[in-house]
Order: C-alpha cells, then structure tokens, then sequence
C-alpha cells in the first residue's frame, strides 16, 4: 500500500467546496475522492483496559480489512471521558481523527461537566451494545440478588464508577428500584473501578462482561444480576434484575464520530466501512468473544437514537439535581 504523508502546518487549512478537495497548507491537496491515503487516528477517551478501550481495538482491528489504510488508537483519558472529546473537537475535520464516544459524554454534558455533547460531532456509526452488570466484592459476604438488596436496606454501600459519567444515572435508577443505601466513590473510567473492586476497596460497581470477568474467574469479585430481559448466553447462571421483579435494564451503546465539519462524502464513507466491518463474521466474534454484541447504526440511525439517548437523560439529570 503507497501511504502519503501529508505534513500541515499551524496556519489555518482552507475547504474549496467548489473542487470538493481538502485542501492541507504548504501547497498539497487531497480530494475526498482519494480518502483515505494515510493514517487514521482513534481517539479513545479511556484508559486501556476497560470495556470501551477493548471495543474501541477490536474495532479498529478488523475495519482495517475494509478500508486501504491503517488505524493508530490513541488512549486520552480524564475526567469522565471528556478530555479526549475535547480534544478531538478541536482536530481538522478531514476524515483522519475519529473518536468513541456513548451515553457517558451526555450525562457529563448535562452534569455541566463540558461544554461538548454528542452534537459538537458528526455521527459516523455505533457499532456495538454491552450489557451492564451488577458486580460485588468477593468479601462483601453476598451471593444473590436477594441477599444484595437486603444488606443495602439495611447498611450503605460504597459504589465505584465516574461521577461524571453513565454510572451516575444507573446508580440513581437502581437506588430508587431497589430501595438500598448507596455512596458513590468516583474513578477515572470503568478499569480504575474494577481494580479498587477487585482489591476491596468499594463494595460494589457496574461493569461490562469483558472488563470483570477475568476478576471474578479468580475469585476477587462475583457477578450478581445483570441488566437485559432475558439471561446472558455467555453467563447463562447469571440472574436478571427483571426475574427477580425488578424494573432495571441496564445497557450502554459504543459508537464513533468526527470533528464538525468534516465533508458528508467522508462520513458516509466512514460509515459503509464500518457498516461492512459489523457485518464481517470475525468481528461478530470476536465482540461476542468478548461478552457484548453488536449493534450497528448508521449516521443517521446513530444521530436519532443518541437525540433520543440526550432527551431522557436531560431528565434523569435534572431529577437527581434537584433532590440533591
């Protein structure tokens, strides 16, 4: 493959609609139609490790095999996810700076924890869904759901997870479901919570299949209830909440976007590469492999449902603000 380099300098960078080109400054032009002829950078606004950093790799992995070029993951984490976001804003919007985001990014955005929002971007695809687990200390003393609620009832329990992120929401609507006492102690994305969990220094957390399993296969933490209609096909002893009559579904949809701006034939490349990397049998595997699965939506699909992912949460927010 004939990868060319393009170097841009700091001066402003011009879009000449008329030739549809993206034009670099120090005289060199690339046109859409030539896109992609180098490589393309991924933000991921976590640390490695948790679940959204492992979807994020997979994707990349195997989306190289339907597109001519390569991509790079850079891991930019703080703050709930946003520092990455914020960074990404501010990159050329030319097709070569994506970034993952999910419904983290607008609890923060209402928690008036960033200016950005799922809008600041462009919508390219979701490609996958992980179901949320309720997850213990292996010395917190409980087996069951059951005997989980009932100690709740009766003493706090420490959580972990980002303040500032998703958790914060599931936290609010397990609380008020199952009546426990909770605190929340904040960490910097799901793999800080997983180890304070793993190492007892919380109780409890929210977590996906592929970030917590290897802990509780050795024995520092056990899976609970887990929050879909119907039992896990990988984890098919594991109870639901809603089994157990419990009202609480608890998923988190990963998707990809690109800076403001970037031109619709780029995005809607983007997007048929991605749709063609969710449909390739060895990604369904490995995302299965790894205890999620796969959703894929395209631009507009995706901008819908994260408009509607933004409504309810906008709520939910304004909710627990104002009993605080």
């Amino acid at each position: 493959m004939n990868k060319k380099v393009l170097k841009f300098a700091t001066a402003m960078c011009s879009v000449s609609l008329a030739a549809v080109m993206l034009v670099g400054c120090g005289g060199k032009e690339a046109s859409v139609e030539d896109f992609p002829n180098r490589e393309i950078e991924m933000i991921i606004p976590w640390a490695p490790g948790g679940g959204s950093d492992i979807e994020a790799r997979l994707v990349t992995e195997h989306a190289q095999n339907h597109i001519d070029t390569t991509f790079v993951n850079v891991n930019l984490p703080g703050v709930g996810g946003t520092v990455g976001l914020e960074e990404l804003e501010e990159k050329e919007a030319n097709g070569y700076h994506l970034g993952q985001i999910h419904e983290g990014l607008l609890v923060a955005h209402h928690s008036d924890i960033t200016p950005i929002n799922f809008d600041s971007f462009e919508p390219v695809a979701a490609m996958s869904s992980a179901n949320q687990i309720l997850a213990v200390s292996s010395n917190l003393g409980v087996e069951t759901l059951e005997e989980f609620v009932e100690l709740g009832q009766n003493e706090e329990i420490r959580f972990g997870g980002t303040v500032s992120g998703i958790p914060r929401v599931w936290l609010e609507q397990m609380g008020q479901e199952l009546g426990i006492q909770y605190n929340l102690v904040g960490y910097e994305g799901l793999s800080e919570a997983i180890q304070a969990l793993a190492g007892g220094h919380i109780d409890a957390a929210i977590v996906d299949y592929p970030s917590a399993n290897d802990f509780v296969d050795a024995g520092h933490m056990k899976f609970i209830a887990v929050g879909t209609q119907e039992r896990l096909e990988h984890a098919p002893d594991l109870e639901t909440f809603v089994e157990n009559g419990y009202d609480i579904s608890l998923g988190l949809n990963r998707g990809y976007v690109v800076p403001k701006g970037t031109p619709q034939e780029i995005i809607d490349r983007l997007g048929k590469i991605f749709e063609e990397t969710a449909n390739d049998p060895a990604y369904i595997e490995a995302v299965t492999n790894a205890g999620a699965g796969v959703d894929f939506m395209g631009p507009e699909e995706y901008k819908e449902h994260l408009e509607a992912q933004d409504a309810i949460i906008k709520k939910i927010i304004a909710e627990i603000n104002a009993s605080e």
